[in-house]
């Protein structure tokens, strides 16, 4: 079920703002902007603040900024919050946690969420086993275009037994419309 990817996506606006706030002298301009609560500004800080782009590199700072965009409902920052506690950098490593997190980004649709779901439901991270519930999340995932998932399902194909192919894709059919509602 492995390799895990440590991703950092960004909207597009994001990465044409994290490539203008780069800039030292931007810096406290964007610092300002994060503190009166403004969700991107506060992503791209804790991007900044991960990479040590911008800022020195401080993964304690980097997850401070995500949980306050993610506590905003801001995807791409509850992914990252759940990267975070699933490597273990700037928190103490925490499967539960980075579990709890890649749900909230993945009922918004996001498919690396719902791919890293998959995995910790076939791995046992977090989270009981259950080939079930990791096959219908790689499959929303994969259905999302996150082609990585397409080789997991494979192998998730030989485990399993027919019954739970079924129902395995009734969940994932229940997924996709629950999402949409999210």
């Amino acid at each position: 079920m492995k390799p895990r990817y440590f991703y950092f996506f960004l909207l597009p606006i994001c990465f044409i703002s994290a490539l203008v706030f780069a800039e030292d002298e931007n810096f406290d301009k964007i610092v300002m902007q994060a503190e009166k609560g403004n969700v991107s500004a506060q992503f791209i800080l804790g991007i900044m603040y991960f990479k040590g782009q911008g800022a020195s590199q401080d993964y304690n700072e980097a997850f401070k900024w995500f949980q306050k965009a993610a506590e905003q409902g801001l995807p791409e920052a509850q992914y990252n919050i759940g990267e975070m506690y699933y490597q273990g950098k700037g928190v103490s490593q925490n499967y539960v946690e980075a579990h709890k997190w890649f749900n909230k980004a993945a009922k918004q649709n996001f498919s690396k969420a719902q791919y890293n779901l998959g995995v910790m439901y076939a791995s046992a991270e977090g989270v009981p086993k259950d080939y079930v519930k990791a096959y219908a999340w790689l499959t929303v995932a994969y259905l999302n275009e996150f082609e990585e998932a397409k080789s997991n399902i494979l192998i998730l194909n030989k485990k399993m037994t027919a019954s739970e192919m079924q129902q395995a894709k009734e969940e994932a059919a229940n997924l996709r419309k629950n999402i949409k509602k999210w």
